[in-house]
């Protein structure tokens, strides 16, 4: 992209700052980002004050985003009931897709089963994508950029949650992709 994205401004704000406001105005237990690339900066930037906030370093962050998402599930806590994988550069991600996603999961044997729920925006998958504490052992095999998607397979159930929302499946790659994420927010 030749820019460093995730303190690129986006209304104002850093765009991952404004992602980690978005995800902890719902009451997930713990929030953890994992940082690489420019880590003191982002620190330095970006001052989160939520208890259940914590950012993680990943050494390792070259290997891609499979080596983030190891990082993370290191770091959680064991009671959850899975966990969610947000991207950092998806502002136009709605927290009324957050709120869909959750009613989705409250409703699902989430505990009982190897689970994978994902939105969807006209048939196209997006994230975030939940995991459930059972497929959480599968996540330490992965490898690349791929994140976790070599581990659906493993599920028991892969649900698709259908979300009029197209910030599931933008991500912000190139300085186009930012320039009409800016505009549409005009």
């Amino acid at each position: 992209m030749g820019d460093f994205k995730q303190l690129l401004p986006i209304e104002g704000t850093p765009m991952l700052e404004g992602t980690l406001t978005k995800v902890l105005s719902f009451p997930f237990l713990e929030v953890i980002a994992v940082l690489g690339h420019k880590e003191h900066e982002i620190r330095e930037t970006i001052h989160i004050q939520d208890p259940r906030f914590k950012w993680v370093s990943n050494p390792d962050y070259k290997e891609g985003l499979s080596s983030s998402i190891k990082m993370a599930i290191h770091q959680h806590d064991k009671q959850t009931k899975g966990i969610f994988v947000f991207l950092g550069d998806q502002p136009l991600l709605k927290k009324s897709t957050i709120d869909r996603m959750l009613q989705v999961i409250k409703n699902l044997p989430t505990n009982q089963s190897k689970l994978i729920v994902q939105p969807a925006f006209n048939g196209i998958p997006g994230h975030p994508v939940f995991i459930s504490t059972q497929m959480i052992p599968y996540l330490n095999n992965i490898t690349g950029d791929q994140g976790a998607k070599p581990i659906f397979k493993f599920a028991d159930q892969h649900s698709f949650v259908p979300i009029d929302d197209e910030g599931v499946i933008l991500d912000i790659d190139t300085k186009q992709d930012y320039q009409n994420v800016v505009n549409h927010l005009k």
